[in-house]
């Protein structure tokens, strides 16, 4: 299985503290049937990372990993507030697409201008960017408002929910709202967003998606998606 949301690296944000904990992460999700994972810290925001902090973590825990017997791989990534600034961030270099490719990872406040975020992806898509929404099952504003969802998809952001929203982690409503994008075949990717205080919940979370979409959505959620993503072949993918 491919993770492709994940605050393993340590020292940098809210994940894993120390390499103690990063261990700790990395077992848990060996533990779920993953063998590649993207290290996404948060980068802008509260967070200020630049692209080369973060690759230098990523050589860090593959040299740990290795030296503890851990078949785990890490690949670099981010996770991108949503602001104004993020265009230019791109253009000079200092985020990391997930993977070390073209797909950008944001995650959107809980409160923001439908127009302005329709725009940015947009920008995003024309600039040769794939743009994944992380988590839109959180977002208040998504959950209010059917029409939201629908023109950020128009302008190109395909969905990434959290695994653990769909075993309650996150309350009922997080949780009702995931199984109807799922439904409605409006998520791409399920991802752990593993955190030292929360549980991965991947081999649940298939489970569940077997139960509600059927085998092949489950597939396509946790395998072949993801895959296709780092392959740099998501524009295969129909949003």
């Amino acid at each position: 299985m491919i993770d492709l949301h994940c605050h393993i690296l340590p020292g940098l944000d809210d994940g894993a503290a120390d390499d103690a904990e990063m261990l700790k992460m990395a077992r848990e999700l060996l533990d779920e049937g993953v063998d590649t994972v993207v290290a996404t810290p948060h980068c802008n925001g509260a967070y200020l990372l630049d692209a080369e902090i973060i690759h230098r973590s990523v050589e860090h825990c593959a040299e740990v990993l290795a030296r503890h017997g851990l078949p785990l791989q890490v690949l670099p990534g981010c996770e991108i507030v949503m602001s104004g600034d993020i265009l230019s961030l791109w253009r000079q270099g200092h985020l990391v697409g997930l993977g070390g490719g073209q797909t950008l990872l944001l995650e959107l406040p809980m409160v923001f201008l439908t127009e302005g975020a329709r725009w940015l992806i947009a920008q995003c898509v024309a600039m040769g960017a794939n743009v994944i929404i992380a988590h839109p099952e959180r977002n208040l504003s998504l959950y209010r408002d059917a029409k939201t969802v629908e023109a950020l998809r128009y302008a190109g952001a395909r969905f990434q929910i959290t695994a653990a929203s769909l075993d309650g982690q996150f309350g009922p409503a997080a949780r009702d709202f995931a199984e109807s994008l799922l439904r409605r075949r409006m998520v791409e990717y399920v991802a752990s967003d593993l955190h030292p205080r929360r549980k991965a919940s991947l081999k649940n979370a298939v489970k569940r998606v077997k139960k509600l979409c059927g085998e092949e959505m489950a597939h396509d959620l946790f395998l072949d998606n993801p895959r296709a993503l780092l392959a740099d072949e998501t524009r295969r993918l129909a949003c």
